[in-house]
């Protein structure tokens, strides 16, 4: 394993890209561009390359990505891990991610084609939440991330999203939304899908539990 000689800077933004399908091109170019570290996860290194974005660090099982590639950017460090192993190598760029402590880490190309890979990348923003990292999911269309207690947005008025609940979710109240919410409970089997952002000013507050919430981008109506 190469070291890694910045574990001790203090990061604000880390983004992984991994090897998923649904990803867009400017997003990635935008967070890596707003990112002061970026994780290669495995063959999420040939995204990066066709983007001509060098990644900080590669972590992965490497069982994806070519020898040339690795060999093409053999000066940057690496962490292997076996093929078997309990966590996915997007899971363990995402604690390696936290273990910086940055204030933001976004994952992208984390979905696509594999279904189960992809709700396990949804499922990792909550069986690794911190209170004081915001992380987040991005696609080619939505952004998504973990909601707990009140959270408060500006500037979406007129985009759509959807929330699902991870278990039992208590006291749910949606203000500033087309389809209002007041202390509302779910289910695991409930969800609010298509809703809508009518003012510039929303609120959605949580007293107990997980909600899943996706944000669509501007025009997916």
């Amino acid at each position: 394993m190469k070291t890694n000689k910045s574990d001790n800077k203090k990061y604000h933004h880390i983004s992984i890209i991994g090897n998923g399908e649904n990803w867009g091109k400017k997003k990635i170019m935008d967070c890596c561009r707003d990112s002061d570290f970026i994780i290669a996860a495995d063959n999420g290194l040939s995204i990066l390359d066709k983007l001509n974005i060098v990644p900080d660090l590669i972590i992965g099982d490497l069982d994806s990505v070519s020898e040339e590639m690795l060999l093409k950017y053999n000066d940057i460090p690496l962490e292997k891990h076996p093929k078997e192993k309990d966590l996915t190598d997007s899971e363990i760029c995402l604690q390696k991610a936290i273990s910086l402590k940055p204030a933001k880490i976004s994952l992208l190309a984390m979905t696509g084609s594999y279904l189960d890979h992809s709700l396990a990348n949804v499922i990792n923003l909550f069986r690794n939440y911190r209170p004081d990292i915001k992380i987040e999911v991005v696609t080619h269309n939505a952004t998504i991330f973990p909601l707990v207690s009140k959270n408060e947005f500006y500037g979406l008025k007129g985009q759509r999203f959807s929330l699902f609940p991870i278990g039992k979710v208590s006291g749910i109240s949606l203000i500033g939304a087309k389809y209002q919410l007041k202390d509302s409970s779910f289910e695991v089997t409930d969800y609010s899908i298509s809703n809508v952002i009518e003012v510039n000013h929303f609120s959605i507050e949580i007293k107990d539990g997980f909600l899943l919430f996706i944000l669509y981008d501007k025009g997916y109506d």
